[in-house]
């Protein structure tokens, strides 16, 4: 038997891949980790995001995951070959980035990109590295917004997000002239109808979960770990802080009863 996929993120917003990778491969038991005690980790310093990352994967590993999910994107983008590192070559790992930079660039090589993200991953200038790897004519704008995923962390989505915040963090004249835009942090999503309502209609709102859970399946494929059918799947989710917060946001996104544990790193 097959074990779970491990994913794991500092708070609620890996939440929005888990539920997409539970939608993509229904047949796989996922092992969700929310480093509750120490978020945001947009607002760590790179050390300390690959400290905090290394010691949940390897935690993750030792559970039985067969493939790991980086559901958090200051963690993919300070902490990715720290991981690879630490768990061995023969566990997947799948960050947020390279899977968003290789659709991007397939789909549009002379996109024009905006990128919103926590400041870890802006400053890291992970997206930048990746899109010059493959063209040298899409044009990127990042923007650092630390506000939102702290918002969000204490409920304020579902169109509750304040407009004004959202408003003076895409006011920028290049958002003007985009054709897409990636949710640089996992929380985002949960904001992006409002994201949506700021920006042209004719801009694509990359769904980055539904990017990272098809990357998944790829992988799991290639490596013949996908679960089989008749397998029984269950889902765990563990926190290093249990808040309520967490646990209203858990039961919202998957709509049943869960195993919620306090699992002290």
């Amino acid at each position: 038997m097959l074990g779970p996929i491990g994913i794991f993120d500092s708070g609620i917003g890996g939440l929005t891949v888990a539920r997409a990778i539970h939608d993509l491969l229904p047949d796989e038991s996922i092992l969700y980790f929310g480093d509750t005690a120490h978020l945001p980790y947009g607002e760590k310093s790179p050390e300390l995001i690959r400290r905090y990352s290394t010691r949940i994967a390897l935690h993750l590993v030792e559970s039985g995951c067969k493939a790991i999910v980086i559901a958090c994107n200051s963690a993919s983008s300070n902490a990715l070959e720290a991981i690879k590192n630490a768990v061995g070559s023969s566990i997947p790992v799948i960050d947020m980035v390279s899977p968003m930079v290789t659709y991007i660039s397939s789909k549009n090589p002379n996109a024009r990109v905006g990128l919103i993200g926590t400041r870890a991953t802006i400053s890291s200038r992970v997206y930048e590295k990746g899109f010059a790897d493959i063209s040298d004519s899409i044009s990127l704008l990042s923007r650092a917004t630390p506000l939102l995923a702290s918002a969000i962390e204490e409920g304020f989505y579902n169109d509750s997000i304040p407009q004004a915040v959202l408003e003076a963090y895409l006011s920028d004249d290049f958002f003007k002239e985009i054709d897409s835009i990636i949710l640089g942090c996992t929380h985002y999503p949960l904001v992006s109808n409002e994201v949506n309502v700021l920006l042209s209609p004719n801009v694509e709102v990359i769904d980055s979960p539904s990017v990272i859970a098809l990357e998944l399946k790829s992988q799991l494929e290639n490596q013949e770990l996908l679960s089989k059918k008749s397998q029984s799947t269950e889902h765990h989710f563990q926190v290093s802080d249990l808040t309520e917060n967490f646990r209203k946001s858990a039961q919202y996104f998957f709509g049943e009863d869960l195993k919620l544990e306090e699992v002290k790193l």
